[in-house]
């Protein structure tokens, strides 16, 4: 993780989310397990995926300027990283997007963009293997949007 980022706060809580159909429980990554989080998510590309994401949260995050991402692992497998804070204004060019989230949502909408990328990366290098390894990572985080609360403003901004 880049040194502009603050030290991890000392609290660790199942962070839960009200989803439409049901009720699912994320983990909150341990400070212990966080070295593996980022392997896990992103592959052997996983430090130019961090990096990717911290970019992009520059890009579409009105007045971000660093800080905590919490490291959130889904029930299906995969995960996200989620900004600290409450609320987060995003915006992208690309499609009109424009609107306040939730900082779980935002983490939500920052990691797929980035996963996106990742894929079309190494699919045109050739990377067969991991090309395959962030599609899988894309399809769970995209199978948790779809019972997200907030799962009409995730796909207004991915679209």
């Amino acid at each position: 993780m880049s040194a502009r980022h603050n030290p991890v706060p000392q609290s660790y809580e199942p962070v839960e989310v009200a989803m439409y159909h049901a009720r699912q429980t994320m983990l909150n990554v341990e400070e212990s397990d966080r070295l593996s989080f980022l392997p896990d998510l992103f592959g052997n590309d996983f430090l130019a995926g961090e990096m990717q994401v911290y970019a992009l949260a520059e890009k579409h995050i009105t007045d971000y300027c660093g800080g905590f991402w919490h490291f959130i692992r889904i029930p299906e497998g995969g995960g996200y990283m989620m900004p600290d804070g409450d609320r987060f204004h995003l915006t992208n060019p690309d499609n009109w997007f424009d609107r306040s989230v939730s900082a779980d949502a935002a983490g939500v909408i920052i990691t797929a963009l980035a996963i996106n990328r990742r894929i079309w990366l190494h699919h045109e290098r050739g990377d067969a293997a991991l090309t395959r390894h962030l599609m899988l990572r894309e399809s769970q985080l995209w199978n948790f949007i779809d019972s997200h609360d907030e799962c009409a403003a995730i796909y207004a901004a991915l679209d």
